[in-house]
């Protein structure tokens, strides 16, 4: 994405950086010129040495400056003595405080497809075997080993595009569900993108609603954020609007959080990214005769609330999630034809596009299914015309989703789970 044709409410002064750590259980630091002779094996490519730095003492053993392949930006790899780190998963807590060095990746996310860039920093801190998990130091997530090597190291599809921003939700109850919730992402900004909040979402819709935030995000990763005010849509006839935030927070109610005093208090960083350009999800059109007044967007998020939702999603989503589910359709199937009736096999497929191009993904309701493809019926109207029961016939080539449903649980391709066991087993099925 240009940054120079992003709109002055939303372009960053300064670029943000991409900083990923990895624990690593060894008792020694790795050799230098053994680690980057190894890199340069796993990328199937030269990588070239800018500078070595110099280390400062015992616990910085060594960094080193270079360029990565199919990379503009340079990276700086590191080896540091493995620092006390607050907030790690009860899984990993042990074995990150037994670490002893740990290898820390610093770059920009510069580029046309962030996503592919952070999945070569990713593989470049984590990809050695000795890597206990790799924290992303802006959004806090951890990924372990089962997801590092599940997730982040096809360079092929690459990770998925969430891994680039975190969805996070604040109340001032203890209780989500009660009273309202301030959603907001942590990670766009290194993506050359102003971070998506929303305000004021009562508790009980706040899963919907970052259901809404993690699609838009997707978006706007592919075609930008467009103007403050102007409607985009993020599904078949739903828009929303980006309004700056400090135009939201003048009319928040004393009892939300989101004011400046919260972005204040919320985050110690310098700069404070909950005081940088950030864009609040509204509704399309303000509220008030008087004064106008945004607010969250009541139906866009009640639409992404229903499990048959439609909604639109990035190409470089659609074609991972493609790959994805197609990879693992059979397993689906087979899961599908050894559960009892109350299991639904849902199968995503794409439709045909709109004016302004972007195509339209429908939910079938599979009633036959083989590894090859199978038949289903429209969950819901679409735009081309066809109403809901339509029967479809579909091929497992051009599957870009599926899901298996029993009650209010689900699974797809992208969840850690195996399909027979989620259909066989109910206690694992009651602890998702």
């Amino acid at each position: 994405m240009n940054s120079r044709s992003v709109h002055p409410a939303w372009r960053l002064a300064e670029p943000w950086p991409a900083i990923l750590v990895a624990p690593h259980a060894v008792d020694e630091p790795p050799d230098l010129e053994d680690f980057l002779a190894a890199l340069a094996s796993r990328l199937g490519a030269t990588v070239e040495v800018m500078e070595f730095l110099p280390s400062a003492d015992e616990k910085h053993p060594w960094s080193v400056l270079v360029r990565l392949p199919e990379q503009l930006t340079p990276v700086l790899i590191s080896c540091e003595r493995t620092k006390r780190m607050d907030e790690v998963p009860p899984g990993l807590a042990d074995s990150v405080a037994r670490s002893k060095f740990t290898i820390v990746v610093e770059s920009l996310l510069d580029g046309e497809d962030p996503r592919m860039i952070w999945g070569r920093l990713a593989m470049v801190a984590a990809w050695r075997p000795e890597a206990i998990a790799m924290l992303d130091g802006a959004t806090g997530r951890w990924f372990d080993r089962a997801e590092i090597d599940r997730d982040l190291s096809d360079l092929e599809f690459g990770p998925p595009e969430d891994v680039l921003w975190r969805v996070q939700a604040v109340s001032s109850s203890e209780n989500l569900t009660e009273g309202t919730v301030w959603l907001f992402t942590r990670g766009l900004l290194r993506c050359g993108l102003p971070e998506l909040e929303m305000l004021e979402v009562p508790g009980r819709d706040a899963a919907a609603a970052s259901k809404l935030i993690d699609a838009l995000a997707g978006l706007l990763l592919e075609d930008g954020p467009a103007a403050p005010e102007i409607p985009y849509p993020v599904g078949p006839g739903i828009d929303v609007a980006l309004i700056p935030w400090r135009e939201i927070i003048e009319t928040l109610d004393p009892e939300s959080l989101g004011s400046e005093a919260d972005r204040a208090a919320l985050s110690q960083e310098t700069p404070n990214p909950l005081q940088a350009r950030r864009a609040a999800i509204c509704d399309i059109e303000p509220k008030g005769s008087f004064k106008r007044v945004w607010t969250w967007p009541q139906n866009a998020v009640a639409h992404f609330a229903r499990p048959d939702a439609a909604v639109y999603r990035s190409d470089a989503s659609t074609s991972r999630a493609s790959a994805v589910a197609r990879r693992s359709w059979a397993s689906a199937v087979e899961a599908h034809q050894a559960a009892g009736p109350d299991v639904v096999l849902l199968a995503g497929v794409p439709l045909g596009a709109d004016s302004q191009g972007r195509v339209e993904h429908a939910w079938l309701q599979v009633e036959r299914a083989a590894e090859s493809g199978g038949r289903g019926r429209l969950l819901r109207a679409t735009l081309d015309g066809r109403t809901a029961g339509t029967s479809i016939d579909f091929q497992s080539a051009d599957l870009d989703g599926w899901r298996l449903v029993q009650g209010d649980h689900a699974i797809g391709p992208e969840d850690a789970i195996d399909p027979l066991g989620f259909v066989n087993d109910a206690p694992a099925r009651g602890d998702q």
